[in-house]
């Protein structure tokens, strides 16, 4: 597929998306979320919550979210699929949802109007909630395939992600680190799920995920085949650091996946939860709020939740963070 090509398809993906849909130890739960005693400013008003693909973290945390949101403070809350975070951060701009998940580098470009948001200018009302936990990026083939290195995807059939995803976004800077364009792979746009199955049925050679682990849909396929993690050397990662300074070095543990013995570096990103700008300030600062004394019910609901810390809530952050979040993290000390 031609360059602009692509940008055009991507362009009319999200033109239409939006105009049609409306390490440390974590920190301790800081307070009480019976402070509002049913006076919440959100009570019995619409909250959408845009995750992802029905096997990645975003949609298991979105839904833990809602059901938190609607306990606690009796809104009418709920977790839509999508694209994940390209997608997330279009209607999030537009105030088509409440709250998305996105990744650190996607909503980045999407500020400053780079990268695949370039064609149709930054979206500069996007704000940030919080900065949760690192998404890794988690190349899985089966040791069938015979492939080891990012060198052997040459000619082969990769499952990059939904066009315009952070996942597909994030895994054609790494083909190009390496060496490699769209030219040099048979690139298919596919979910996670399509990935993992393309991979079962032998459609796929290799599959991309960006995402917390262990993610549902490799652990499928690991129970069924014995599959092999393809690493991202440091050294390419501190290369895409200078052009795209979101992106950090990390590693899958061994043991995450059944077969997989040892650690595999890779590229790892933070995850965000974003709002618009105009989203009214009380309202931010009681899902922040919310948030942040309900941990526990996330970390019931993905194990990526236990890397969520309110002390790193606020850093690093690509975008402005919502006065209504800052309100919350100046409260418990976290912002000066």
């Amino acid at each position: 597929m031609s360059h602009n090509k692509r940008f055009y398809i991507l362009f009319c993906i999200l033109m239409f998306l939006v105009g049609c849909s409306n390490g440390d130890q974590p920190n301790q739960n800081v307070g009480k979320t019976d402070d509002f005693q049913g006076n919440s400013s959100q009570a019995g008003k619409p909250l959408t919550i845009l995750t992802g693909g029905t096997s990645g973290v975003y949609f298991q945390l979105g839904n833990a979210m809602a059901k938190l949101y609607g306990e606690k403070i009796g809104a009418q809350a709920s977790a839509q699929t999508t694209g994940a975070s390209a997608e997330n951060t279009a209607k999030v701009s537009r105030g088509k949802a409440e709250l998305g998940f996105v990744m650190a580098d996607t909503v980045s470009d999407a500020y400053n109007g780079q990268g695949n948001f370039e064609k149709y200018g930054a979206l500069k009302n996007i704000r940030a909630v919080a900065s949760l936990y690192p998404n890794y990026m988690q190349i899985v083939t089966t040791k069938s395939a015979d492939i080891h290195t990012l060198e052997d995807l040459r000619n082969k059939k990769l499952a990059v992600g939904a066009l315009g995803s952070g996942t597909e976004i994030m895994a054609k800077r790494i083909l190009e680190a390496a060496g490699l364009t769209y030219d040099d792979v048979n690139a298919d746009f596919l979910s996670f799920s399509e990935g993992i199955e393309g991979i079962k049925n032998g459609t796929t050679d290799v599959a991309f995920l960006s995402s917390g682990y262990p993610n549902s849909g490799i652990m499928e396929l690991a129970a069924i085949d014995d599959i092999e993690m393809i690493p991202v050397p440091e050294e390419l990662t501190l290369k895409l650091r200078q052009t795209y300074p979101a992106f950090e070095t990390g590693y899958i543990p061994a043991g995450t996946y059944k077969g997989i013995n040892e650690n595999c570096p890779t590229v790892k990103v933070d995850n965000l939860l974003v709002t618009y700008e105009d989203m009214p300030n009380e309202a931010v600062y009681e899902l922040t709020k919310v948030l942040f004394e309900n941990l526990d019910e996330l970390r019931s609901a993905h194990s990526a939740a236990k890397h969520i810390d309110i002390k790193k809530a606020a850093q690093h952050l690509p975008l402005p963070l919502h006065p209504g979040a800052e309100q919350y993290y100046r409260e418990q000390g976290i912002l000066k």
